[in-house]
């Protein structure tokens, strides 16, 4: 109870924190001064000389300089702040946030930063401008300033810039409020102005190398679209159907018959010209109590996410039009390319408890299906079971990822700074896990259960 009641007392002070028109810099420089002042005041000098009345003008002289200084700087600072008040209450700000990857010279794998982008903004006389981010409910950033772009222009109200920031995880954050603060060039004094704002961002998987497997097509959905390599798929709606006498005895499925005693057939395959769509099934599907555990909850959903990505830019390499089937509701988005909304609707997916992969894969029409370390034995076995066998079914092993150089890469890439130490923790969290041991368990009997059949492929 009195956690709590600290925590809403840190939460209430911490915003108005941010207000305070002056910083501790200046705290620091007003008591050296007064200190200093007071000590070269109380030195005694030599009776009836002139030096103590040069001394005593130098020293007027250096205070009245420094304060014209000070002043000229905070006015520039709080010229700046009140044009941003005019533009603000005449609605004519305009703020932009988004994702950039790039890659720095000297390492192998790239990275991603903030991109923000904020006009009309006028940047106080060689002072600061620098924000801080409100964002999923209360949630706040550091306070920061922009690597800018480079601006040619003397003056410009364009204040656009990156910023490295130490986001934990891939998935849409909604950015609710912009608080900027005017700083002169000393730092002594911060303006501070909030800006609602309705944005959002997200954070991207990187595709990781992954091994190549074939696929092949199982669905049409544009018969006027041909291809030049006759492909099989199945010739009706369902992989099997009742038996009729005019049936061929050798397609009669004995396996099911020994289970149910039903005869059924397996439906002819035949060759398609038109076949040409891959659908991709990826299953998001959490058997277990992960609540609390960082590590399922955070690491293992980036690094499923970062498989995931990579398996689908592996297979849109092949000439295939894929089709992702997602087992949940997503944010919707618009996007000029079919991939990057791809992308996106990975990165916004979560861990779910609502859809079993048993409920969610149709065996029809899957060309890939996707499933992690959470899924279920007993979910995955009628699906390996009755394969018509032309499904590949793709195990991500999620303890892998702790296990991989390929950690580096993930945590550089969704911000993390001092990714050993980031692991680090990942780690040893997973050690004192008691979740662990379920998962493991489960992810064996996984491993031996695909193993059993053709058409898998474990990660």
């Amino acid at each position: 109870m009195m956690g709590r009641t600290l925590k809403n007392i840190r939460g209430f002070i911490q915003p108005v924190t941010f207000f305070i028109p002056f910083t501790y810099y200046f705290f620091l420089f007003a008591v050296a001064a007064v200190l200093t002042n007071n000590w070269l005041n109380s030195r005694e000098l030599i009776t009836g000389s002139s030096f103590g009345d040069i001394f005593k003008l130098l020293l007027k002289t250096a205070l009245w300089f420094v304060a014209i200084i000070i002043l000229v700087a905070m006015i520039s600072a709080l010229v700046s702040f009140l044009v941003f008040l005019w533009k603000k209450r005449k609605n004519g700000v305009r703020f932009s946030i988004t994702t950039t990857a790039f890659k720095d010279a000297g390492k192998d794998s790239p990275s991603q930063k903030i991109h923000i982008a904020i006009s009309p903004l006028l940047k106080p006389l060689l002072g600061f401008i620098k924000l801080r981010l409100q964002y999923d409910e209360k949630q706040y950033s550091e306070k920061f300033a922009l690597v800018q772009d480079n601006e040619k222009k003397l003056i410009s109200l364009n204040y656009a810039g990156d910023y490295q920031w130490n986001l934990p995880e891939i998935k849409e954050y909604h950015v609710e409020k912009l608080i900027l603060y005017f700083e002169d060039l000393f730092q002594f004094f911060s303006f501070t102005v909030a800006l609602p704002v309705e944005d959002r961002f997200h954070t991207n998987p990187f595709a990781p190398p992954v091994k190549n497997f074939n696929i092949s097509p199982r669905k049409t959905e544009d018969t006027s679209s041909r291809i030049e390599e006759l492909k099989k798929v199945e010739g009706e709606y369902l992989n099997y159907k009742n038996f009729e006498n005019n049936d061929d005895v050798r397609r009669i499925v004995w396996k099911i018959y020994a289970k149910n005693k039903e005869l059924v057939v397996r439906i002819p395959e035949v060759l398609d010209p038109s076949a040409s769509h891959a659908y991709i099934y990826a299953s998001f599907f959490n058997g277990f109590d992960i609540a609390g555990n960082s590590t399922a909850e955070i690491y293992f959903l980036n690094y499923y996410k970062t498989m995931l990505w990579g398996i689908y830019t592996n297979l849109s390499k092949q000439g295939f039009v894929l089709r992702y089937i997602a087992d949940q509701q997503t944010p919707t988005k618009n996007f000029p390319e079919e991939q990057q909304a791809i992308q996106y609707t990975i990165s916004t997916s979560n861990w779910q408890e609502d859809k079993t992969i048993k409920e969610f894969v149709s065996s029809k029409d899957a060309s890939v299906i996707v499933l992690s370390s959470l899924c279920k034995v007993e979910d995955v076995a009628p699906l390996l079971e009755n394969q018509s066998g032309y499904t590949m079914f793709v195990l991500i092993k999620l303890s892998n990822s702790l296990q991989s150089s390929y950690l580096v890469s993930l945590l550089q890439w969704i911000f993390i700074q001092q990714e050993k130490n980031e692991l680090e923790v990942y780690k040893t969290n997973w050690r004192l896990s008691l979740l662990r041991s379920k998962v493991l368990d489960n992810e064996k009997k996984l491993e031996a259960l695909m193993t059993k059949h053709s058409k898998t492929l474990i990660l």
